[in-house]
């Protein structure tokens, strides 16, 4: 991870492009001559075109390899392919829920055989949640999770360090589809894509939870146990406990930086109850892990030799890098931290100091793999994995249409597309709604460098306009001095008044900035000068001036929490949209306001 890569090439060589096509063309390949088998395959309203013209009506079976030549399929594929959004894809999926489950409709559904896990998105980002079976797969057809899987647990530098791995065991459900006896053929967890390959990796299926429980992994600071815990607060405590007993911590793993943040707050927030319970070796009584709370103090010991270190190291909160002296050997924070959570930062970097570095490990998505990163000084830079998925780019400034989908090999520097997903699990050019762009090609091998931008679908609108997720980042970080320290916010609509507005949500990093009265104005200057439309509108008396809503301290972590009490989101991936207009979820915020600008 410390080695640096090669300065990006901002074109590619004819070598290059047929490296990229020949690679994209053999994973096509593969995709169609197995999952063209399936359940959705055969009775997809997407895909009558394509089965047509590969001869497969009428529940024909699947085609063999010697049928068509990579080249051939890849043609075919292109021009009678159309895009597809997850409501294609629902009334298949479905069949895992129904009142009684069968092996028999649910087997080689979407992607051959029953799914090792079904992964569910976190449900936080403005919807309900989505769900997408995880099959087994050969290891050439795995090498992105693989990769991110070990990236995401380094080896120690000295043999002895230990990680703080913040992921999620706990599942929604467990899918039992039962076979012609009536016996139950498999058990399926629904659960996030790190959970489900946390069991994978671990070889931790759901029959055996109860062993598992009982385990540690040699190189985590906590016992599995933790992960079993599904209150957000609790969580973060027993991470936060088990990571201050280990003097040889090297690195935190948190999916996102906001978990990270959150867990530094803990450290801060309960610094003196933590060192008790280290002195003491006794679990405090927390809510919601009663189930493993036996299991959890199996692995706490008194240890009054930590504790009395720990307190002469002190709660050193108002010193940049106070956690280099309670970790000595920290090197490394892992966590996403492109688009929304690069606004915490800055409040990470205070507690961890200069010399513990932030990097982000991939783009990730409950559909599939995308990227991992491409250079850890960069954390906005990733490089496309293409040994997985097929990955086709939509011009954002094109019609929303399959015939314009550009390749690997033919995407242009600089521009900005929507990602497209034909998945080794059955999705079949499906919009991922994550908008990147190309930021060039790896000289390697040519795989195309892209930086996360936005959510396609994520923005705010009360008359003609469209603010995008990037314009009200762009905005909040014009106004930032006048803020003082932002941590965290959100956007909402506002309807107070005769005339609607943006109301920003906002948590500050420390105290408000003395000219923090002026930015609503500053604000609608900003929100003028990124959309012409918000400046016509605003002109015309449509839209009113911002106000700012300041929360007190914690609010967005509690936020979290109550995600995870009241949606059925995961303890390890919980996120904040960056619009919200769930009235429930407004309402929330409301009662957690300290004044009003």
């Amino acid at each position: 991870m410390n080695s640096l890569p090669p300065t990006p090439i901002t074109s590619l060589t004819p070598e290059l492009v047929e490296r990229l096509r020949g690679q994209a063309l053999d994973v096509l390949s593969y995709l169609v001559k197995t999952n063209s088998a399936t359940t959705y395959f055969k009775e997809s309203n997407v895909l009558p075109r394509f089965r047509a013209v590969l001869n497969l009506t009428d529940g024909g079976s699947q085609i063999d390899a010697p049928d068509y030549s990579a080249e051939e399929l890849f043609e075919i594929y292109h021009n009678n392919v159309g895009l597809s959004v997850y409501e294609d894809y629902l009334p298949v999926i479905s069949r895992f829920f129904e009142p009684t489950c069968n092996k028999s409709s649910v087997e080689n559904l979407m992607a051959p055989g029953l799914p090792v896990f079904i992964a569910h998105s976190s449900g936080t980002s403005g919807g309900a949640a989505k769900y997408f079976p995880k099959y087994r797969h050969p290891d050439h057809m795995s090498r992105a999770m693989a990769e991110t899987v070990r990236l995401a647990n380094p080896q120690s530098k000295n043999g002895t360090g230990k990680n703080c791995i913040m992921f999620s065991l706990a599942y929604r459900q467990v899918v039992t589809p039962l076979n012609e006896d009536g016996e139950i053929a498999k058990h399926i967890p629904v659960c996030l894509l790190t959970s489900g390959l946390g069991r994978i990796e671990n070889n931790m299926p759901v029959e055996r939870d109860a062993f598992a429980a009982t385990l540690k992994i040699p190189n985590y600071s906590s016992p599995i146990a933790v992960s079993f815990i599904t209150n957000y607060k609790s969580f973060l405590f027993m991470h936060a406990l088990f990571a201050l007993v280990e003097p040889k911590l090297e690195t935190i793993n948190s999916v996102f930086t906001t978990s990270c943040r959150d867990l530094c707050r803990t450290v801060d927030d309960h610094w003196e109850n933590l060192i008790r319970c280290i002195e003491t070796g006794v679990i405090p009584d927390l809510d919601g892990i009663e189930g493993v709370k036996d299991n959890l103090q199996r692995f706490l010991q008194p240890n009054p030799d930590r504790a009395e270190e720990l307190r002469r190291i002190g709660k050193a909160t108002d010193t940049p890098g106070w956690f280099k002296q309670i970790w000595p050997q920290l090197r490394a924070i892992l966590a996403n931290a492109s688009g929304p959570f690069a606004t915490v930062i800055p409040e990470i970097r205070h507690y961890i100091g200069p010399e513990v570095s932030v990097q982000t490990l991939a783009i990730g998505s409950s559909e599939a793999f995308l990227a991992v990163a491409y250079d850890p000084r960069d954390l906005n830079l990733y490089k496309v994995v293409g040994s997985d998925d097929v990955i086709e780019f939509l011009p954002v400034d094109d019609p929303e249409e399959s015939k314009y989908l550009a390749q690997s090999w033919n995407v242009e520097s600089g521009k900005k597309y929507e990602v497209v997903l034909t998945a080794r699990d059955g999705f079949w050019r499906y919009r991922l709604g994550d908008v990147v762009e190309i930021a060039g090609f790896d000289p390697r091998d040519g795989q195309p460098l892209i930086r996360y931008i936005e959510r396609r679908n994520m923005h705010i609108r009360l008359a003609n306009e469209v603010t995008t997720e990037t314009q009200l980042r762009q905005v909040v970080d014009a106004t930032s001095d006048l803020f003082g320290r932002v941590s965290e916010f959100c956007v909402s609509p506002d309807y107070r008044q005769a005339v609607a507005r943006y109301a920003f949500v906002v948590e500050l990093q420390g105290k408000a900035g003395a000219n923090i009265s002026v930015v609503p104005d500053a604000l609608h200057d900003q929100l003028q000068k990124h959309n012409e439309n918000y400046l016509k509108d605003s002109r015309i008396g449509k839209i009113g001036v911002p106000c700012v809503r300041v929360v007190r301290p914690g609010t967005f972590g509690d936020f979290r929490e109550w995600k995870v009490k009241t949606k059925g989101a995961a303890s390890g991936q919980v996120k904040v949209p960056v619009v919200i207009w769930g009235e429930a979820d407004r309402a929330w915020l409301e009662e957690r306001v300290m004044y009003d600008i």
